[in-house]
């Protein structure tokens, strides 16, 4: 069976097309097991209209290097996912990166904020049901969120406090 996601993204720009897919410490060590091998990503300087989420200004300054570059699952010429297959993503989805596992969801360190607009279901009004369908539950996402942010830190890593959702 073909998933939504894989014929969304067999359509044009979509979560698995077009955007530089940031991989944590975790992600690199958790497809690396899988596929046996570690030469799916890339360090490269962010390409801000594919990594930047305008909804959170501590992301780039949290996942940038020093040197001012990002890991990155590698992209093809078409800028698809490397992992990304006619059927969907070639990973299960306890492998796949944070960032995957969380699309469609807008979010920020301390909350879920709603669903990205980018994504075609977002003009569903039930689009909160067509996730829960697809087990992408926002309990579900809310524990890969803590998971992302936890990663990206590591336990010694403060960078200030996060914004809160009441905030915006």
């Amino acid at each position: 069976m073909v998933m939504p996601c894989a014929i969304c993204a067999s359509l044009g720009k979509s979560c698995c097309k077009g955007y530089q897919i940031y991989l944590t410490p975790g992600d690199i060590s958790r497809i690396s097991d899988y596929l046996k091998a570690s030469d799916f990503y890339t360090v490269e300087p962010p390409v801000l209209t594919d990594i930047e989420p305008d909804y959170d200004p501590l992301w780039l300054p949290m996942i940038m290097s020093e040197d001012h570059q990002v890991r990155v699952l590698k992209r093809g010429a078409d800028k698809q996912c490397y992992l990304a297959t006619d059927r969907g993503c070639l990973l299960p989805l306890n492998r796949r990166p944070l960032i995957c596992r969380l699309f469609p969801y807008d979010f920020k360190e301390t909350c879920i904020l709603g669903i990205d607009a980018s994504c075609p279901i977002s003009k569903d009004r039930n689009w909160q049901t067509v996730l829960d369908r697809m087990d992408m539950t926002e309990a579900k996402a809310n524990l890969w969120r803590d998971l992302l942010y936890e990663e990206i830190r590591g336990k010694n890593d403060p960078v200030g406090s996060p914004l809160s959702c009441e905030n915006g």
